[in-house]
């Protein structure tokens, strides 16, 4: 008889730690649970707006250092997204888009062809890069130039032939990550990043490393079939969206 009452006293015992553990855990996971709700709710990097031609003017920005933009580089090929870096003038200094970079080999016949009735190419390069460039000068509340998308491509692909130093227009690292990331590296060390006898000069990011950027989200509709190289699609498939990142140089 007593065996039987010290083992139901062991039993309630156990039960009355289990309800304190379970009753313990619920707590902590509830109090997690508000705790993120709260941080969700304060954090303004939580919530970001998508600028469209008609609520640039208003769209919300923020201010962010090349800390956070060079993550957002070196995902740029496998999420496909864009990423254009501009001055605070609005000149581009530098583009990450494997769908541009597609064009870019075949750069200088597409050029040939603009004219023709193979100018498909040239038209959806031209308003692509040419709706970037728009937003950025509203949102700098300047006067939207001319634009002129052989102008823009020159400044952004120009490479050189490492046998005859011909320069022309290029982005010989698109189909293969590592030549993506060795390209990435050259634009932040301002190195020269050279393939199969092309060179492509760096941008030199590191010298913006203490500067700020006002960040913007556009959204875009991509146009055209899937085209993969190596597990890379160069262009998305159509009516797709498509996210195109924008920092621009603080002054």
């Amino acid at each position: 008889m007593e065996n039987a009452v010290d083992a139901l006293k062991i039993a309630f015992s156990i039960f009355v730690f289990v309800l304190a553990l379970a009753l313990t855990i619920s707590v902590v996971a509830q109090a997690r649970s508000t705790s993120e709700l709260i941080f969700h709710f304060n954090d303004k990097t939580e919530f970001y707006e998508y600028a469209t031609k008609d609520n640039v003017e208003n769209s919300k920005n923020r201010t962010v250092g090349m800390e956070t933009i060079m993550p957002t580089i070196h995902r740029y090929a496998k999420e496909q997204f864009a990423v254009t870096i501009f001055s605070k003038d609005g000149d581009p200094i530098v583009r990450y888009d494997l769908w541009t970079e597609g064009f870019m080999t075949n750069w200088n016949q597409i050029v040939k062809n603009k004219n023709s009735s193979e100018k498909e190419n040239y038209i959806e390069v031209e308003d692509r890069l040419k709706m970037v460039q728009e937003q950025v000068y509203k949102t700098l509340n300047k006067q939207v130039p001319e634009f002129n998308v052989e102008e823009m491509v020159r400044k952004l692909y120009t490479v050189k032939s490492s046998t005859n130093t011909t320069v022309t227009i290029g982005a010989p690292w698109v189909g293969d990550n590592a030549k993506i990331q060795s390209r990435i590296k050259a634009d932040m060390l301002g190195e020269k990043y050279e393939n199969n006898f092309i060179t492509y000069t760096g941008k030199n990011l590191k010298r913006y490393k203490n500067d700020k950027f006002i960040e913007k989200f556009l959204e875009v509709t991509t146009s055209g079939e899937t085209i993969t190289d190596d597990g890379y699609s160069l262009e998305t498939i159509k009516g797709n969206k498509k996210l195109e990142i924008i920092y621009i140089l603080q002054s």
